[in-house]
């Protein structure tokens, strides 16, 4: 039988095919080797940079939104400017907000607003000066600048009547991603070197709060080649806390007035920035998708609270990055050798979403990130290369199968190994082995059954005969019966011998013959046993050509088959009627015999395999008959892609007929 993939084998067992051995072991290290060139490649490429912003920002919107309680927005919003004016407002204006802030308890505040030219108005500078020294706790931003000097990157500071008044100063912004998100910020920048903390760094040192995962300023051997270009350290990632209106915030006129709530700024870091649409800047953000851009103000506060609660994310090092994607682009082979192709594809996909998952909130759980799309890509191609290279050892096998197959004489014919395998798709190679088990399972069933005919009905009477042989008495009756065993015995072989090769016959070996002269032949061969029994022959068949596709000798033994049957069971004087009807389509030859007919018991056992009990009821048990003389002309019939049937009631004859496909 053929050999199969399929069978119980441990993982790394190889696995013979004749046409290729399929070697589990060396198929994981090349899949391995692709996978961590693909990872790698991927990781290092940048290509998919946009994917892994996507997967940050999963995470993000992910998270619980909690409102936080110690930051405050005191908001520059449309109702103040419809309250108070149009922005710009008096410098005296910024001082009295400043004054009536800090009257309020603020622990510390921090003005989201460049206050870096002097303008026309000295009065209102000196009177925000003198609110700033008197509050004591107010910061005030460095904006580095590109908008000056032809794109030279500068900073801006507060004017030094301010910056003097100031209780510290320090940077605000953020950085922008390739897609345009504000995703993260560097704890030191500066020109020429990292001088400048961030703003909300300052806020948090006037407020006596901790803060959590920033770093000492960097020493100035960091500064770059260029005195005059920009120097960043530490780069981190924040964590926002919700979308745009998640940080409290009041009304800068509501402020003015004094109608705020007791103890709203009590305590609290109070960050005076615009979110009026139109004024200041306003951000994309990982959050954007789950409301509006967040204003600068807003974008500061997250920053706050980020340094305050240690959340700010660090970027996993490269070298570490790297060895985490190469490890996770091989996990899935730990399962695809050992799993069958749907769980395979089951534990795939689950692993590619429980890692997206994972890598969405490693960020929010411990603090760190890791890009994880090259991963990913590697965890999703992962079972399409190792179902190709399945799929490439199976195809070796079928090959090899039906190069054996063909060479047996039980595969496609007419072409060679090379050509077969080029013109036949991998489903059709599955069906030519497929159809050629069967042949096997048929050649198995053949086998088994000559077995049985050669140790009964074969041995039975050879071996009487040699009985008698070895016994002296052989008078004339003696040797009569020994002829009749040897007759028996050849006529058995011989049947046996005329149903192989029919078992044998297939379509492409079909030839176009006149099926007339197939049936006068059989009338002609059969003609002296029906003298020797005095029965008389009637042929009515066609004068033209009867054109049919087929094997002449089998048809011609089918015929024979049928008029010996009929002249063995037709009394003498009577008549065997051979003829035939033509239909556009078919042909059907009828032998009919005026003999005793059968019974409904005999006539559902007909055209079986060694069914001798209707020869033998029609012949009065004489046990004569082999039994395979009607299943020959049903096999026939069916390689010749047509049918037999029988029409007979006792006492009044047997007609047997043939159809076949006619030809033009």
């Amino acid at each position: 039988m053929l050999r199969r993939l399929g069978s119980a084998r441990s993982p790394g067992q190889e696995i013979k095919t004749g046409g290729g051995s399929w070697r589990p072991r060396l198929e994981v290290l090349r899949i391995g080797a692709l996978l961590l060139t693909l990872g790698l490649g991927l990781a290092l490429s940048g290509w998919l940079q946009r994917l892994d912003h996507q997967v940050f920002d999963l995470g993000q919107r992910l998270q619980p939104v909690t409102a936080p309680q110690a930051v405050v927005i005191v908001a520059i919003d449309h109702h103040s400017l419809d309250r108070i004016g149009a922005w710009p407002w008096p410098r005296a204006t910024d001082a009295r907000l400043a004054d009536a802030v800090c009257k309020a308890g603020a622990a510390a505040v921090g003005f989201d607003i460049a206050l870096t030219e002097a303008g026309n108005d000295p009065a209102g500078n000196a009177a925000l000066a003198q609110s700033l020294r008197a509050c004591g706790r107010v910061a005030l931003p460095v904006v580095l600048d590109t908008t000056r000097g032809g794109g030279q990157i500068v900073e801006d500071l507060p004017i030094p009547e301010l910056a003097s008044a100031a209780a510290g100063l320090g940077r605000v912004g953020v950085q922008l991603d390739s897609d345009g998100v504000a995703r993260s910020v560097y704890l030191w920048e500066g020109v020429g070197a990292p001088a400048w903390p961030l703003l909300a760094q300052t806020l948090l040192s006037i407020a006596h709060q901790p803060v959590r995962g920033s770093v000492p300023q960097p020493a100035h051997s960091a500064v770059p080649a260029h005195p005059y270009a920009l120097a960043a350290r530490d780069l981190r990632l924040l964590r926002f806390v919700g979308p745009r209106g998640t940080v409290p915030s009041l009304s800068a006129s509501a402020v003015l007035d004094g109608a705020i709530p007791p103890d709203s700024l009590r305590g609290k870091i109070v960050l005076i920035g615009a979110t009026a649409a139109g004024l200041g800047d306003f951000f994309a953000t990982p959050v954007t998708a789950l409301g509006a851009p967040l204003p600068g103000v807003e974008v500061l506060a997250n920053t706050v609270l980020a340094l305050r609660d240690g959340s700010l994310i660090r970027v996993l090092p490269t070298i570490l990055s790297l060895a985490l994607t190469a490890l996770l682009a091989l996990v899935p082979l730990l399962w695809l050798p050992r799993l069958m192709p749907l769980a395979g594809l089951l534990a795939s996909m689950a692993w590619v979403l429980a890692l997206l998952l994972a890598a969405a909130a490693l960020p929010m759980v411990l603090g760190w990130w890791w890009p994880p799309t090259a991963a990913l890509a590697a965890g999703f191609l992962a079972y399409p290369l190792w179902g190709w290279r399945r799929l490439e050892a199976a195809r070796r096998h079928l090959d090899w199968e039906l190069r054996q197959l063909r060479q047996a004489g039980r595969g496609p014919a007419g072409a060679s190994p090379d050509a077969v395998r080029k013109r036949l798709s991998f489903e059709s190679r599955i069906l030519e082995v497929q159809a050629a088990q069967e042949r096997l399972r048929e050649l198995q069933i053949r086998r088994d059954d000559a077995l049985a005919f050669i140790s009964h009905d074969v041995r039975a009477p050879l071996a009487a005969a040699v009985q008698q042989l070895q016994s002296d008495q052989l008078d004339a009756r003696a040797r009569e019966r020994l002829l009749g065993q040897l007759r028996r015995a050849h006529d058995l072989a011989q049947g046996f011998l005329n149903l192989t090769r029919a078992q044998a016959l297939e379509p492409s070996a079909l030839t176009e013959l006149d099926l007339g002269a197939v049936l006068h032949q059989a009338a002609d061969f059969a003609y002296d046993e029906a003298l020797e029994r005095g029965v008389r022959f009637a042929r009515r068949l066609p004068d033209e050509p009867i054109w049919v596709r087929g094997d002449f000798d089998a048809l011609e033994r089918l015929a024979g088959n049928l008029l010996r049957n009929a002249v063995q069971h037709s009394p003498a004087g009577s008549t065997v009627t051979l003829e035939a009807t033509l239909s556009p389509q078919t042909v059907r030859f009828w032998v009919r015999d005026q003999g005793a007919g059968l019974t409904p018991e005999q006539s559902s056992q007909l055209f079986q395999r060694f069914a001798r009990g209707v020869a033998d009821r029609a012949s009065g048990g004489s046990g004569s008959s082999t039994g395979l003389g009607l299943y020959y002309a049903r096999l026939v019939a069916e390689k010749h892609a047509g049918k037999v049937g029988a029409d007979s009631a006792p006492g009044g004859g047997a007609s047997f007929w043939v159809e076949l496909p006619r030809q033009d």
